[in-house]
């Protein structure tokens, strides 16, 4: 009686219904009916993952700090893109093991079905076959899973530039076109061609760096208007080239920003993907669970059905007694909700599909009414 009130309590739950696919993995305990302990030929049971368990998936998570005084501007938003880096390679990670994961335990299931489940289907098959049952349910074949979405796309994140090397050359470009303007001021103060005709000396060019030194000095020093020309071009220089490396540095925080808050919102897209594909898993052990449950009942009404056709020297299926053509009606319901549940699509686009689900708790509910039956 205690194992009929747990059956019972089972067929309740599985009557329940569920609010949507995404809650579609059953969380409920199954009670362990009666032929479970005697099923040793169950799939190896799939290992409890840190997929499966509760992690912190808040904003936390995904979200990139990078201390204030760390470094310049520039060095800040470098690191704050090689943790926008990191991030997205570590989510993608987790879901590549999740996949991997997912595909390990179908790869068991299958490889249960066709060396365990599909003998016994076919030995039903056959023997409803000799009995000559006209429409004969198809063979159970597990369908594709699909556990990618195709339209998504991987997040590349490339590194910053400093600007550095830009900047060097229009500094350098700066401090010449200074050079020149100095030149071209003391050439026509010195009244001289600054195209002159014949190579120029050492004359040419301390007559023009004399008149140079004359806004600073009452005689003319070339040495003075050569410094000043050189000092002022170096400045000239060291000033664009701060300036554009600013800029770029201004730039780059604002690139990074935005890479982060882009790898933040990748980061929170994967967790969720990590949750849906955590249903797909807990619903694969669901569906694990109930097939052999189908496989523990069509074994034990196969070999009935055996002993019928012996004792009854049954050759059709009109020469059975009554209780052995109720066997075979109920091997019949159960080879067919067998191959709808592994023929409905468990998952699209790494999501568990409703059908999936109704199909699941629909089938629970069918070996529960058989496994009533039995004790009642």
């Amino acid at each position: 009686m205690a194992e009929e009130k747990e059956v019972r309590q089972e067929q309740e739950r599985a009557e329940t219904p569920e609010e949507a696919p995404e809650q579609a993995a059953e969380t409920t305990t199954e009670a362990e009916s009666v032929g479970e302990g005697t099923a040793a030929q169950a799939p190896e049971s799939i290992p409890e993952t840190q997929e499966e368990a509760a992690t912190e998936t808040g904003a936390d998570a995904c979200e990139i700090v990078v201390p204030p005084g760390e470094g310049d501007r520039h060095t800040r938003a470098q690191k704050q893109v090689e943790a926008a880096r990191a991030l997205v390679e570590s989510a993608d990670a987790e879901i590549e093991e999740c996949i991997a994961n997912i595909r390990n335990d179908l790869a068991k299931f299958e490889e249960y079905e066709h060396s365990k489940l599909m003998p016994v289907v076919e030995e039903s098959r056959r023997i409803l076959s000799e009995l000559g049952v006209g429409e004969l349910p198809p063979g159970a074949v597990v369908s594709e899973v699909e556990l990618e979405n195709p339209a998504e796309e991987r997040l590349e994140i490339e590194d910053l530039s400093s600007g550095k090397g830009s900047a060097f050359g229009w500094g350098v470009l700066a401090a010449l076109l200074t050079l020149l303007g100095w030149y071209l001021y003391g050439a026509s103060r010195a009244g001289v061609s600054p195209i002159p005709d014949r190579t120029p000396d050492l004359g040419f060019f301390s007559a023009i760096a004399g008149k140079i030194s004359l806004l600073i000095d009452q005689a003319a020093n070339p040495a003075v208007g050569a410094a000043i020309a050189l000092v002022t071009a170096l400045l000239a220089g060291w000033i664009v080239y701060a300036v554009l490396v600013a800029l770029r540095a201004s730039r780059n925080q604002r690139i990074a920003e935005e890479i982060a808050q882009e790898a933040g919102f990748y980061c929170r897209k994967k967790e969720e993907c990590k949750e849906k594909m955590a249903q797909v898993r807990e619903h694969l052990k669901e569906l694990q669970r109930t097939v052999q449950k189908y496989l523990v009942l069509l074994d034990e009404k196969n070999a009935a059905l055996r002993r019928a056709l012996f004792i009854e020297d049954a050759d059709s299926l009109e020469k059975l007694h009554r209780r052995s053509r109720q066997t075979v009606e109920e091997i019949q319901e159960l080879l067919q909700e067998l191959n709808r549940i592994l023929a409905t699509p468990m998952a699209k686009e790494g999501m568990l599909t409703k059908e999936s689900v109704d199909s699941l708790r629909h089938a629970k509910r069918v070996v529960n009414d058989h496994i009533l039956r039995l004790y009642s």
